[in-house]
């Protein structure tokens, strides 16, 4: 059976998406990306990037029994070779009784999501010139300190199609940056961090994230803090770890298919106060935004946590026929290791508060100021606990005031425990991204009563 999809990204000549092997069905991902990659260490940029590549992605069910091979040609004759390889691994893959078939293209478009080409055809001169400010405003601010991170900007282009006659496309731009500001010849050193995102360069200002990162770095020794149960008010990208796992521990189709999600008995619950609400929006312009996932379903705004009540589990097309539930569009790539974490929310977007961060402080009267958690591994998902350590930028409240800065403590807590302490919300949001698409959280800060810290660090 001949599966013929016109496979061209803007500009490129039509082409056949190969032939499907007989008695077999399947669906096919391309993805075209370009994106240059700019580090920069001890002041310096010191490692330019380019980066331009195909990725191919193709899927056959033989019947029941479904496989995925991988590769970058494009061309009829690589995807031919790719589906006579996945039809003999489907021969031998487990039954997924289940299966609900390819989806046919139904519904209409929701529309276009948010896109720049500029941002996607950002050059490399450029992208350096971001990353110079960045060196220029954090030397500024700290003048004697170290100067490291990373600058990334592109976008990508992504076609879906099946044997159904779906045959969707979709393009994302994004610029993300990290900066880290440290003093490593300190004892113990201190540092500070910034990081942002956004799909449109034109509205990325990199100058006052190098100043963010000069001013979270400690000006005097940090001061040991004894470790157990601490109110906390987590800076931005603390919340954003936060909430990238709540996502995958409690709103993952694989973990409630398999029981491990720590939100599978409390789906209708309250599990956060009223002013907690979480939705995953890939079509919301302060996201990175995409308008299908990676079977071609179109992307919605789906509610998770709606005024502190938990929302259901998302779905891809194995775990919506393993449920019995329709497909919610947060469909990872099928190959291995994606294909194994399941769908996840990749767009996740917490409701604003009211507070600014000295709002924030000034209402905790005791605890700790946190920029950031590092080194973040799951203990316990059907729980929800997660371990890590605080990094770049830590510091004691006392009397609702920051006294001074704090060496970095290691944490056990349940991610479940701490939204249901939420005290308050930042009004202030910003989106933080990895260095490629596929997953952003657009948050503010927030106050968490009670977080449990479980050792203390030398630095």
């Amino acid at each position: 059976m001949a599966v013929r999809r016109d496979a061209r990204s803007p500009g490129e000549p039509a082409k056949t998406f190969g032939r499907m092997p007989d008695g077999c069905t399947g669906d096919v991902r391309i993805i075209r990306s370009a994106w240059t990659t700019i580090r920069f260490a001890n002041g310096r940029i010191h490692q330019p990037h380019l980066e331009r590549s195909t990725l191919v992605s193709l899927r056959v069910a033989d019947g029941k029994r479904l496989a995925t091979a991988t590769g970058s040609d494009a061309s009829t004759a690589g995807l031919d070779a790719l589906a006579a390889t996945a039809r003999a691994m489907a021969r031998v893959a487990p039954l997924e009784k289940r299966f609900p078939g390819f989806p046919r293209p139904t519904g209409r478009s929701p529309g276009a999501v948010p896109f720049s080409q500029t941002t996607a055809s950002v050059t490399p001169e450029e992208a350096t010139r971001l990353a110079e400010e960045i060196l220029a405003s954090a030397t500024a601010r700290a003048p004697g300190a170290r100067v490291s991170g990373v600058v990334n900007v592109g976008g990508e282009w992504r076609r879906v199609a099946n044997s159904s006659g779906l045959d969707r496309t979709t393009r994302t731009s994004m610029v993300q940056a990290t900066v880290l500001v440290d003093r490593p010849e300190r004892d113990p050193p201190v540092s500070g961090w910034s990081e942002g995102a956004h799909w449109n360069v034109a509205r990325f200002r990199p100058g006052p994230l190098g100043e963010e990162a000069a001013e979270r770095m400690a000006r005097t020794t940090p001061a040991p803090v004894e470790p157990g149960p601490h109110a906390v008010v987590l800076r931005g990208p603390a919340v954003s770890t936060l909430l990238s796992y709540l996502a995958y521990l409690g709103f993952g189709g694989n973990g409630e298919v398999e029981g491990w999600s720590c939100l599978a008995r409390k789906r209708g619950k309250k599990v956060a106060p009223s002013t907690f609400s979480l939705v995953d929006d890939a079509r919301a312009k302060e996201t990175i935004p995409s308008a299908i996932d990676y079977e071609g379903t179109w992307t919605e705004r789906t509610p998770l946590v709606d005024r502190g009540v938990a929302r259901d589990a998302v779905t891809d097309l194995l775990t919506s026929g393993r449920l019995r539930r329709k497909l919610t569009g947060h469909a990872q790539p099928p190959e291995a290791p994606f294909g194994d974490y399941g769908p996840v929310p990749e767009h996740l977007a917490l409701a604003a508060g009211d507070a600014s961060e000295d709002e924030l402080i000034r209402e905790t009267r005791r605890g700790i100021l946190v920029t950031r958690f590092h080194y973040v591994i799951p203990v316990d998902p059907a729980r929800g606990i997660i371990t890590g350590m605080t990094r770049d930028g830590s510091y004691v409240i006392d009397r609702g005031e920051v006294v001074g800065p704090a060496r970095n403590l290691r944490f056990t807590e349940s991610v479940l425990t701490a939204i249901a302490g939420t005290t308050l919300l930042g009004k202030e949001r910003r989106t933080y991204a990895g260095e490629r698409p596929g997953g952003s959280v657009t948050a503010p800060a927030m106050a968490v009563r009670s977080f449990r810290f479980t050792s203390a660090t030398l630095f």
